[in-house]
Formats: C-alpha cells, sequence, structure tokens
C-alpha cells in the first residue's frame, strides 16, 4: 500500500511541475476572477500540508511558511519576505524525494492521536494525496485561465 501512495504522490507532483513549466511565470501571482488564491499560494499551500501531515509540524521548513500558506491563509495577507516560486518549486522537490524514502513500515504505524479522522501514518498519507491532487486540479485550472 504505501508504494501506491509514494507513487500518487510522483504522478501529482509531475503534474504540478509540469503545469508551472509550462505557465508564464508573470501569472504566478495573478489571483483569477472566482478564486481564493493564486498559483504562487497553491505551491506554497501544497508544500506546507504535506510537510505538518507527513513529516509533523516541526518539518523542515521555515516556521513562517504556516502563516504565510497554511489553511486559512491568502496571498493577500501576505506580509514581509515570501519565498518565490523557484524556492518552492525545489522544495517540492525535495520534499518528494523524503516522501518517497519513508520506511514503507511507517504507514502502519498509529498515530498519536487521530487527525482529520485518520489513525494511520497510512491514512493520513492518502489523505494528504488526495489533498494533494485537488490542489493540483486548482493549479491547472489557474494555469489554463490565465494563459
Amino acid at each position: 500500500m504505501s508504494e501506491l501512495i509514494k507513487r500518487q504522490f510522483e504522478f501529482t507532483r509531475r503534474a504540478i511541475l509540469k503545469d508551472i513549466e509550462n505557465a508564464s511565470e508573470k501569472n504566478f501571482d495573478v489571483q483569477p476572477e472566482a478564486f481564493n488564491n493564486n498559483v504562487h499560494w497553491q505551491l506554497g499551500h501544497v508544500l506546507v500540508a504535506a510537510e505538518n501531515f507527513l513529516f509533523g509540524p516541526s518539518g523542515q521548513l521555515p516556521e513562517e511558511y504556516g502563516k504565510l500558506f497554511g489553511y486559512g491563509s491568502k496571498p493577500s495577507a501576505w506580509e514581509g519576505d515570501v519565498p518565490s516560486v523557484a524556492t518552492l518549486v525545489e522544495q517540492l522537490k525535495e520534499q518528494l524525494n523524503r516522501i518517497k524514502e519513508l520506511p514503507d513500515n511507517h504507514f502502519d504505524e498509529k498515530l498519536p492521536e487521530p487527525v482529520i479522522g485518520n489513525t494511520t501514518y497510512g491514512e493520513l498519507a492518502s489523505f494528504t494525496a488526495f489533498h494533494e491532487a485537488n490542489h493540483s486540479g486548482q493549479i491547472h485550472a489557474m494555469v489554463r485561465l490565465l494563459g
């Protein structure tokens, strides 16, 4: 099961990175009508959510990322230095490598307490893969809409 989850992350990240490669950089910070955020925010959100769910809140990302990209955040409220899209892309690639290196037995371990109804790391990883695929669709739609 863990190999399937890891593979899902690989498919989704590749789709996200392909969309970014094919997008116009000038549109990364444009918030399309009917959307609550932009491509830049989406990339950071995917990164932060996966880090928090799969590696814990004290993962390998700077503390301010949670304020910039966490649940309920929005680009219109950004203050201070915001990591560039290029930085986020590199961090997404590095994070994918760390996800693929997680030991298979880790996915069978129980969480200290349920997270969004999930009781094992495998269940939480499956939810995280679903969450990421949802945001991949948002990124794809924004890139197509903005040209």
